[in-house]
C-alpha cells in the first residue's frame, strides 16, 4: 500500500508539473526575481497558515538535534530555487519545448543518483526501461549534434533536489516551509527592492495580476509536496521514470496548445521514452507468479 501511495502521488506531481505552463500563460509580464520571489513569500505564508490552523508546531528541538537533517532541508531550499529559476525562465519567455527537454534529462540523472548514492539495484525490467530511454537521448544528441548544456544542468540540480529529500526524514510539509523560511530575507529584499524602484508589477497591476502572482505558491507547492511525499516511500528509480510523464506532457502542451514548431527529433526521442516507460511499469511480476501457480500440480 504505501508503495501503491509513493507511486500514485509520483504520477500525480508529474502530472501537475507537466501542466503547469496552462497556469503560468495568465500570468502577467512580471521580472521573473519578482516572480519567484512572490512564490517563496506566499508559499510561507500558506504553509505557516496552515500550521497555524491545524495547531502544528514545528518540531524545532528535534531540529537542533539533528544538524545533518537541518542541514540538508536549508540546502534543499536554495537547491530549488535554482531549478524554479531556470523552469520559470523558459516559461516565462515562452520556451515550453526547452523545459520539455530539460526534465527529459531528469529522470536519467535519478535514476544515476539512486544507483550510486542510495545502492539501489535495477531489475532487468528497469534496466531495459532505461535503455529505451538512453536510446532515446541518445539519438537527440546525435541528431542535434550538440550537448544541451541548460537541459543537463537543469535535469541534474533537480535530481540533486530529489536525491537530497530522499535523505530527509521530516514529513513534506515541515521540509517545504523551512525551505520557504531559509529562503524568504533575499525573496522580501528583492520585493522591497523592486516596489522602491517602481518597477514591482504586483504593485502597479490590478488584483487580477496580483491574485496569480499569489497563486503561484499553491500551483507549484501542491506538486512539489506530493513529490516530497513520493520520493519518501516508493524507490528513486522509479520516481525517475515516472518523471517522464511531466516532459511528454510539456512537449504535447507546446505543440497542440501553445503553437509550437514540432520536432521530428524529440518525436522520437519521446516514442523511445514512452516505450520504455511502458516497459516499466507492466506488472511482469505478476505475471511470473500467475505463470508459476498455474504450473503447480
Amino acid at each position: 500500500m504505501k508503495n501503491w501511495m509513493g507511486t500514485g502521488s509520483a504520477a500525480l506531481s508529474f502530472l501537475l508539473w507537466g501542466m503547469l505552463p496552462l497556469y503560468y500563460q495568465f500570468m502577467p509580464e512580471v521580472n521573473m526575481w519578482e516572480l519567484l520571489s512572490h512564490r517563496v513569500l506566499w508559499s510561507a505564508v500558506l504553509l505557516g497558515g496552515l500550521f497555524l490552523l491545524l495547531g502544528y508546531r514545528l518540531p524545532w528541538a528535534r531540529l537542533r538535534s539533528e544538524p545533518r537533517q537541518l542541514g540538508l532541508i536549508l540546502l534543499a531550499g536554495p537547491v530549488m530555487s535554482v531549478s524554479w529559476c531556470m523552469f520559470t525562465w523558459c516559461l516565462t519567455t515562452g520556451q515550453v519545448l526547452a523545459t520539455s527537454l530539460a526534465f527529459f534529462m531528469t529522470p536519467l540523472f535519478n535514476i544515476v543518483f539512486a544507483v550510486i548514492f542510495l545502492r539501489e539495484r535495477l531489475s532487468p525490467q528497469k534496466h531495459l526501461a532505461v535503455a529505451l530511454a538512453l536510446a532515446g537521448l541518445a539519438y537527440m544528441l546525435f541528431s542535434y549534434g550538440q550537448l544541451p548544456w541548460f537541459s543537463l544542468i537543469m535535469g541534474a540540480n533537480f535530481a540533486f533536489y530529489g536525491l537530497l529529500k530522499k535523505k530527509v526524514h521530516y514529513d513534506a510539509g515541515v521540509s517545504l516551509y523551512l525551505e520557504s523560511l531559509v529562503q524568504l530575507p533575499f525573496a522580501l529584499l528583492i520585493i522591497v527592492w523592486l516596489g522602491l524602484h517602481g518597477t514591482s508589477q504586483f504593485m502597479a497591476g490590478d488584483w487580477a495580476d496580483r491574485l496569480l502572482l499569489m497563486g503561484s505558491a499553491p500551483a507549484t507547492l501542491l506538486p512539489v509536496g506530493l513529490f516530497c511525499y513520493a520520493v519518501a516511500r516508493t524507490r528513486m528509480s522509479t520516481v525517475g521514470l515516472l518523471q517522464y510523464i511531466e516532459p511528454s506532457l510539456a512537449f504535447l502542451l507546446a505543440i497542440f496548445w501553445f503553437g509550437e514548431t514540432a520536432d521530428p527529433v524529440k518525436s522520437v526521442g519521446f516514442a523511445f521514452v514512452w516505450a520504455g516507460l511502458l516497459v516499466s511499469l507492466l506488472p511482469l511480476h505478476l505475471l511470473k507468479r500467475s505463470r508459476v501457480e498455474w504450473h503447480k500440480p
